[in-house]
């Protein structure tokens, strides 16, 4: 079970579909359909440990978008545990604009750099 919720919130994780309210923690109101969906399938695979981590793209201050990353993370693990995910399976990390996956001089590039990523451990991980 813990391979396919892998590649479940792989999937998910790719669509990019939690947003925030610019500059902030707020989770986006368009956002907590896929946050209901999210909690879905790690209930499925309820011996995983996850890392929710947060990313930010390379607008701004880099101590502060590492404070907003990890504030994006623990928002998301909040509104994961709202829906029955327990939290002793939750771990919110923050990387700020450490890890960009996209060019950060593109409109495009930023979009995909402003993320949420999942890791999901096995249990005895």
């Amino acid at each position: 079970p813990t391979d396919a919720c892998r590649r479940k919130v792989g999937v998910f994780a790719s669509r990019n579909a939690i947003l925030f309210q610019s500059g902030s923690a707020q989770i986006a109101d368009e956002s907590f359909v896929p946050i209901d969906e999210l909690a879905g399938y790690l209930k499925a695979c309820p011996g995983a440990t996850i890392h929710v981590e947060g990313h930010t793209d390379a607008d701004g201050d880099g101590q502060l978008n590492l404070a907003l990353s990890v504030a994006r993370a623990e928002s998301v693990v909040d509104a994961l545990i709202e829906r029955g995910v327990g939290y002793e399976r939750l771990y919110a990390i923050g990387y700020g604009e450490s890890l960009p996956v996209a060019d950060n001089e593109t409109a495009a590039g930023k979009r995909a750099n402003r993320r949420i990523a999942f890791t999901i451990l096995d249990e005895h991980e």
